[in-house]
């Protein structure tokens, strides 16, 4: 495992101007080995400098141990958590579906509670298995979250939360969800693909996601297969579909440029939205056929900013003319099968 150093770090910074509080520890994990990524991320709690745990492509299989951060601590630093690296850490590749952790069905898979910003990138959350929150929470009470370009998929709560829960409890920080599929997930009674609560003064930016296929199993008592939100929402370029009962909570939300199939709930305002089959490749294939209605059908300049990347690290590729680029979390634009990455 490769560390560096945070003090060495420090002393360079400080050289250049910058100061401590730009200092950050870098920590590399042992592919493969989920140990060594909860030590990881025991040892980020406290920490007063921001850490980036780089996560090896493989598989973490967590044999019924949920990873876990929680800090308390008034001047804990930033937390980010990265997949796609290659063994020592050296190069990256953006595709979430070559880092997987699973759960195996015996345990929730990551939970992360702070009192600063968090952010997780680039990994398969999957087969979760627990009460509440199977997959991915994201706890805070201060500063921002960021969940861009993970897949979240096949996690089961026997109550509530199965897929991803944000939550920023007070402050002034925004919650930004993009670039990620969501499907599979199932709950019993209430929130199978996920719920982002924003308690706080900031912002909630919903861009470029999948969200298909999750449901409720047991009673539908104010149940959300999809995606609830609470607080100030702007939600653009999504997919919302095939998920039990409602397909999207719009209480309040900014709509622009969206597909779904059912709402719960009045957005405050809805604009370019269809109700469309979006012609998903094939069964478990989320991404758009050729013959897809939301092929440029997304806009390019989504409250929150457009993802640079899709879920596969494609660039956003758009329509120049119509200002518009792929909605949902697979981009399908031309330039990509010009460079023979069709897939």
């Amino acid at each position: 495992m490769r560390t560096i150093s945070t003090i060495a770090l420090s002393v360079a910074l400080i050289g250049l101007g910058c100061g401590l509080a730009n200092a950050v520890t870098t920590v590399c994990v042992n592919a493969g080995d989920a140990s060594d990524l909860q030590t990881q991320l025991t040892n980020a709690v406290g920490s007063t400098v921001k850490t980036a745990i780089q996560v090896p492509r493989g598989t973490y299989h967590l044999d019924g141990n949920q990873l876990l951060f929680n800090s308390t601590a008034a001047t804990q630093g930033q937390l980010d958590i990265g997949g796609g690296f290659n063994r020592d850490c050296s190069a990256q590749i953006k595709n979430p579906a070559l880092t997987i952790i699973d759960g195996q069905g015996m345990s929730g898979v990551l939970n992360v509670r702070s009192t600063a910003a968090i952010s997780v990138r680039y990994l398969t959350i999957e087969n979760g298995s627990a009460s509440d929150a199977a997959g991915l929470v994201v706890d805070i009470s201060g500063g921002d979250i960021i969940v861009d370009y993970n897949i979240i998929q096949n996690n089961h709560a026997s109550d509530e939360n199965a897929g991803l829960q944000a939550i920023i409890a007070s402050g002034s920080g925004d919650v930004h969800i993009d670039g990620n599929l969501i499907a599979g997930n199932s709950a019993n009674t209430n929130v199978g693909g996920g719920e982002i609560d924003n308690d706080g003064t900031g912002s909630t930016y919903v861009t470029n996601n999948t969200i298909a296929n999750n449901s409720i199993t047991g009673p539908l008592s104010n149940g959300y297969g999809g995606l609830f939100v609470y607080g100030s929402t702007s939600a653009s370029n999504n997919i919302f579909w095939g998920n039990t009962d409602l397909d999207f909570n719009a209480f309040d939300s900014v709509m622009v440029n969206n597909d779904y199939g059912t709402l719960g709930g009045t957005p405050s305002s809805n604009t370019g939205s269809q109700s469309v089959d979006p012609q998903f490749v094939g069964s478990g294939n989320f991404q758009l056929a050729a013959t897809s209605p939301l092929l440029a059908q997304g806009t390019t300049s989504p409250a929150g900013n457009l993802p640079t990347i899709d879920i596969l690290g494609h660039d956003r590729e758009y329509d120049a003319t119509t200002a518009t680029v792929d909605m949902g979390a697979y981009e399908r634009g031309d330039e990509i099968f010009k460079n023979d990455y069709d897939h």
